[in-house]
C-alpha cells in the first residue's frame, strides 16, 4: 500500500545542489511527520471488539485482519501533505478522521444516563437541570425541559469525558458520512481543496500528486481490510493472496459488502434458496 501511495522517483522534481548534482526532493506527508497513536489504537480497539456490528467479519473470520479505520487513517495520512503548521496538520487529520470534538459529537449516538448527567454537572447546574430530590443514584431531569436544553446537557458533558469515556456513547468513523459541513470549511481553507466527501478530497489529492486518482495495491490482502476501505474512500484498488480464501475474502468484501443494498438482498435470496433445499433434503431423509 505504501509503494503505491508514495512518489513515483522518476516523477519528482529537482533542485541543483552546491556540487551540481541533481537531487530528488518532495514534501513530506503527514504520517511521516506525526501520528496519533493513542486515539487510533483506542478506536482499533473499539472496532475490534464491536463483535456482530464489525463490517466485514460477517463473511469470514481472518485473524489477521486490520482495523479499517487503521486503513482509512493511514491513507490519508499518506496523502495529507504536511506543511509548517504542524498544529494545524493534525486538526485538519482528526477533523477527516471524526475523531475531534466536532466529529465526535457527530458519531454521537447513545444518550448519557442522568445518573452520569449528574454526577459531573457542577451543583448550580444540577438545580437547574434536576429535580431537587435527585441524588446521584436516582437523578431525575426536571420536567419541561426544551431539546434544546436536554440536547445542550448531554454536549456539554460529553465534552467534559475523556476520549475513551466518549467513545461508550459513539458510532465508529466508519458508520457516519464523515465530517460536518463546518469542518469541510476548516479542511478546505487549509488544504486548499473544495471537497465535501471524502471520496471527492481522496480524488482531488490524488490528481494534485499523482495527476490521477490514487492507486493502492495490498499484495498480501488476507481479510481484505486495505483495498476494501482503499476502495470506500474513492481510490483504485487491488489485493492478491496466495490463499484462496483470502482472494474469496477479498472479492466478497468488494463485491457483496460494497455492494450495496440491491447486492445484499440479492446474496440473502440465494441464502434462503440454499437453505431451503438443504432443510427439504434433510426432512425427506429425516435426519
Amino acid at each position: 500500500m505504501t509503494k503505491a501511495l508514495t512518489y513515483s522517483q522518476t516523477q519528482l522534481p529537482t533542485q541543483i545542489d552546491s556540487t551540481r548534482s541533481i537531487q530528488p526532493f518532495y514534501d513530506k506527508s503527514f504520517i511521516e511527520t506525526q501520528f496519533p497513536v493513542s486515539k487510533m489504537s483506542k478506536e482499533s480497539y473499539a472496532e475490534r471488539t464491536a463483535k456482530q456490528s464489525q463490517t466485514l467479519t460477517g463473511l469470514g473470520k481472518w485473524w489477521g485482519r486490520k482495523p479499517l479505520v487503521v486503513c482509512r487513517a493511514a491513507i490519508l495520512g499518506l496523502l495529507l501533505p504536511a506543511t509548517d503548521d504542524a498544529e494545524k496538520d493534525r486538526d485538519v487529520f482528526l477533523r477527516l478522521m471524526t475523531m475531534d470534538n466536532d466529529g465526535m459529537l457527530r458519531r454521537k449516538s447513545v444518550s448519557i444516563p442522568a445518573k452520569e448527567l449528574f454526577r459531573r454537572l457542577p451543583p448550580a447546574d444540577r438545580e437547574y437541570y434536576f429535580k431537587p430530590s435527585s441524588k446521584e443514584e436516582n437523578a431525575q431531569l426536571k420536567r419541561g425541559l426544551t431539546r434544546d436544553e436536554k440536547n445542550e446537557i448531554q454536549r456539554r458533558v460529553f465534552l467534559s469525558l475523556s476520549y475513551d469515556e466518549k467513545l461508550e456513547y459513539c458510532d465508529r468513523p466508519e458508520q457516519i458520512d464523515g465530517p460536518s459541513p463546518e469542518s469541510w470549511q476548516v479542511i478546505n481553507a487549509h488544504l486548499g481543496t473544495s471537497a465535501s466527501s471524502l471520496p471527492d478530497l481522496i480524488a482531488e489529492l490524488g490528481n494534485r500528486r499523482f495527476g490521477h486518482v490514487p492507486r493502492v495495491g495490498d499484495s498480501f490482502c488476507g481479510g481484505g481490510s486495505i483495498p476494501f476501505e482503499a476502495a470506500r474512500l474513492g481510490c483504485e484498488a487491488y489485493g492478491s493472496d496466495l490463499s484462496p480464501v483470502a482472494a474469496m475474502l477479498t472479492w466478497a468484501s468488494l463485491n457483496i459488502v460494497g455492494g450495496g443494498a440491491d447486492v445484499v438482498a440479492e446474496v440473502q435470496r440465494a441464502q434462503r434458496e440454499a437453505f431451503e433445499l438443504v432443510e427439504r433434503q434433510i426432512t425427506e431423509w429425516e435426519i
